[in-house]
């Protein structure tokens, strides 16, 4: 089978997956705030954000260099290994030991409690790191994207059933434990142990090599985590840990759809590059912006347009905040993910350098616009964010226009048609909005569910008018993908890829 192939499989399975895990997580995530108060809510975001840092800033990049470099060896895969765990449990440390310090400074003095059960979880993760690598760059994306949604699953069962229980903020460790400890059996399992875990001599040229491609791209790597979560931090400094709980309930909502679809094709797209000539990497990132923005588009204008009518049917009083932010944080998920797949086309072009300084240039313009027209307030806090992960996305495209030659056009002119169908969607949706209450067909449940099918309806129909072709290859991508999907013969079981 083709790499091209297998890449269109890889996003079906990724990317469906994640959609149904996603969309039981959703709801998960809106029962459980119904159950937490947002200054908790606020703690327990910050201790992750702090837990989470640790283990960026002690990743190296060891896992791009195993997908980027498809041939390298059990060996090297080795050193990965360990490398990753012990940086992982030197950082984790030094956080566990100054979580007085840390709660202090963030204004938070209980985040010591939570500290410990996250950092089990994300040492689970390490632990399930390195072979999930070793699955992409197999191109086993079935297995990840089987392992993926089921942690969510698990994640989102865990965590509303310890609140119901009573758990206040430890519902959401517990739910992190709980996911990451299926990721890891999952991986693990999938993953042949002799790829990754075979022992070898720790070799000084091979941590060289480890560490010398993985510094660069690390550096772009906690750029942009820092991109995604630091701003939690400013906007608690800034005004207080409540906001800061609503702003993360917002933002996660708003990023559902680049991070469970977007970034699962992304991830799909690393992977192809790597294993692609030169040539047909640049015709394959113009195709996938298209097919990105068709599926991507209307997911995050359709949050956008339904926040209202979402915040009052999940959330209560208290969480009132949560819907101007998200209708305003929804623009993530526009520019993100097309900013993504030319990050991912450069990383396997093996240039890390450029895609670094992309990923530096976009946490100067969210420290900037956070810094200065982000303080007025907190609602201005959300459009800051969005300008500067606008700014990043456009700064990409110029970067990829001077340094290979693709076209301005060739990458932009493909996002307006779906964008253009998301306008009969918004008036749909705010038609049936209107509609509801004035026929009063029954509560903010029922409004939303109509208010989602028309959206749906409406765009489905103007895309296949305002965005003919991108709809029509698509469709014709998902019907080959599932004619040539493998079937067992009598007798025999369905094996995993």
């Amino acid at each position: 089978m083709s790499v091209s192939s297998q890449s269109v499989r890889g996003v079906a399975w990724t990317a469906g997956g994640s959609l149904v895990a996603r969309g039981v997580g959703l709801v998960g995530t809106l029962l459980l705030v119904r159950y937490l108060a947002p200054d908790d809510y606020g703690v327990v975001s910050a201790a992750s954000v702090v837990v989470a840092s640790a283990g960026q800033l002690s990743t190296l990049g060891i896992g791009i260099y195993l997908v980027a470099h498809p041939r390298a060896g059990r060996e090297v895969a080795f050193h990965a290994t360990v490398i990753h765990m012990v940086l992982g449990t030197v950082a984790l440390g030094l956080v566990l030991a100054l979580s007085g310090p840390l709660g202090a400074w963030l204004g938070a003095p209980t985040i010591g409690r939570y500290l410990p059960g996250l950092a089990l979880a994300l040492m689970l993760d390490r632990l399930a790191y390195v072979p999930e690598r070793i699955l992409f760059r197999s191109l086993r994306f079935r297995v990840v994207g089987v392992a993926r949604s089921g942690a969510e699953l698990v994640y989102t069962a865990v965590s509303v059933g310890a609140a119901i229980a009573g758990w206040g903020g430890g519902a959401m460790v517990a739910g992190n434990v709980a996911r990451s400890l299926v990721r890891a059996v999952l991986l693990v399992g999938a993953a042949d142990r002799r790829d990754w875990l075979e022992p070898s001599p720790i070799r000084l040229r091979t941590l060289r090599a480890l560490a010398g491609y993985g510094v660069t791209v690390s550096v772009g790597s906690i750029a942009a985590f820092a991109s995604r979560r630091w701003d939690n931090l400013l906007i608690s400094r800034f005004f207080g840990p409540a906001v800061m709980g609503s702003y993360n309930v917002a933002y996660n909502l708003a990023d559902v759809p680049a991070v469970q679809v977007g970034e699962q094709i992304t991830d799909v797209l690393f992977a192809s590059f790597a294993a692609m000539e030169e040539k047909a990497r640049r015709a394959t990132l113009v195709r996938s912006v298209r097919l990105l923005a068709l599926l991507l588009f209307p997911l995050a204008v359709g949050l956008g347009a339904t926040a209202p009518t979402l915040s009052a049917t999940f959330f209560s009083s208290r969480w009132s905040a949560v819907a101007s932010m998200l209708a305003i944080l929804a623009t993530l998920s526009i520019s993100r993910p097309i900013g993504l797949a030319v990050t991912s086309y450069l990383q396997a072009q093996r240039r890390p350098a450029t895609a670094t300084a992309l990923e530096l240039l976009g946490l100067v313009f969210l420290v900037t616009s956070l810094g200065t027209f982000g303080r007025l307030g907190p609602l201005h806090a959300c459009v800051a964010v969005g300008v500067a992960f606008g700014a990043r996305t456009l700064a990409a495209l110029l970067v990829l226009k001077v340094t290979d030659g693709v076209p301005l056009g060739s990458l932009a002119s493909p996002l307006v048609r779906p964008l253009l169908a998301c306008g009969p969607m918004v008036a749909a949706v705010l038609a049936a909005r209107i509609g509801v209450r004035h026929l009063d067909l029954g509560g903010h449940g029922v409004g939303l569910v109509l208010e989602t099918l028309a959206g749906a309806i409406a765009y489905l129909g103007a895309a296949s008018v305002l965005a003919r072709d991108a709809s029509s290859e698509l469709l014709r991508l998902l019907r080959r993908a599932v004619a040539r999907a493998p079937r067992p013969g009598p007798g025999e079981a369905p094996q995993a890829r």
